[in-house]
């Protein structure tokens, strides 16, 4: 059956418009006068940007479906807004760092990634992310409501925003089986792991508040910690007979624990609390090196692995294909590779 079953035609339509025609009473197109674009609303002193929302490469609308592949997930983790370089240095941003972004309609708060390729005086925010997936991320609660009048169609991608530095005290991640109820006031982003739920987060809340909450949540049997109070580090573990639990780290901000190499042992059932040690150290339980973020979702190849071929002679995305095989199957990938490339070029030049 195949869509759409109309009146008369019990198994659907083979193929929309082939008796031509257009879908209005007597099947003649309807020649409408349009204005001349302009946009709803320009930007101003107290909004000088203009917010544009889409989607990005490995996701689609709200993540119903895509949010639950850990592998679609790995590639950006986390609900971001794109900014050109200029404009970060103007409004004292930072890559990685947080970004409230406000308008006359709402505000949402942001992780930062610079991107040469964007346009001054415009950002980029994706529309993935829901009130379910994250904390402070609804970029529809911040986008104008003005529609076209003849089509119906929102403007989704001109709406005149500020954006200025957020900041928290620390930064961390958390992995469990059964969710971990974080500090309120947090700032969090689930991510799709195997095995449980992951997430990022931010916050203003002490260590103190972190390891209280860690043993009201699992208790003290099987939890091992690294405690540094002085330092605001706090990391543990919580094992079991069956493996891997619980873990959260958590550093002051700017020195956010990476968790590749913690959430590859979560997902792995046959890994054994043995080296507990090296796990709060932050390390491979098989001594892997870590792959760093995902760049390639089809093979899996992280940004550290394609760093250290273009380091060790690699020209260009297809050497990198013939070494690593990213960028050989789907080709979304294509674009940040030849990116990372450039990148290294520069750096070594410079």
């Amino acid at each position: 059956m195949q869509w759409p079953v109309r009146d008369g035609a019990p198994q659907g339509t083979a193929r929309l418009f082939a008796e031509g025609g257009f879908f209005t009473r007597d099947r003649r197109a309807r020649m409408l006068p349009l204005a001349e674009p302009a946009l709803a609303m320009p930007v101003c002193a107290e909004f000088p940007l203009l917010l544009n929302t889409g989607r990005l490469r490995d996701h689609w609308h709200t993540m119903t479906r895509t949010g639950l592949s850990p592998r679609l997930s790995a590639h950006m983790q986390e609900p971001c807004v794109f900014v050109h370089p200029a404009d970060a240095e103007r409004h004292g941003l930072r890559e990685g760092g947080f970004a409230r972004v406000r308008n006359r309609h709402g505000e949402v708060v942001l992780k930062v990634v610079l991107d040469h390729g964007a346009r001054t005086g415009s950002l980029f925010a994706p529309i993935h992310w829901s009130g379910e997936t994250a904390s402070h991320a609804r970029i529809g609660a911040a986008v104008q409501a003005n529609c076209d009048p003849a089509s119906g169609q929102p403007e989704l991608k001109a709406t005149p925003s500020s954006i200025a530095p957020a900041a928290y005290a620390s930064q961390g991640f958390v992995l469990s089986r059964a969710g971990f109820p974080l500090p309120a006031g947090s700032w969090w982003a689930k991510v799709a792991v195997e095995g449980g739920e992951g997430r990022l987060f931010a916050t203003d809340a002490p260590i103190e508040d972190l390891i209280a909450a860690v043993r009201d949540a699992f208790g003290e049997a099987g939890l091992v910690e690294m405690i540094d109070r002085e330092g605001g580090v706090y990391r543990c573990a919580v094992t079991g007979e069956t493996g891997l639990i619980a873990a959260l780290f958590v550093a002051p901000a700017g020195r956010a624990p990476l968790w590749d190499t913690v959430k590859a042992s979560f997902a792995d059932d046959a890994a054994m609390p043995d080296n507990r040690l090296a796990l709060l150290a932050g390390r491979a339980l098989d001594g892997a090196a870590d792959p760093g973020p995902t760049i390639c979702a089809c093979f899996g190849v992280g940004l550290n692995a394609i760093r250290a071929a273009f380091a060790g002679g690699a020209h260009g995305a297809e050497d990198i294909g013939a070494q690593l095989r990213a960028g050989t199957n789907c080709g979304s990938c294509l674009p940040e590779i030849r990116r990372i490339g450039a990148y290294s070029r520069e750096t070594a030049a410079a």
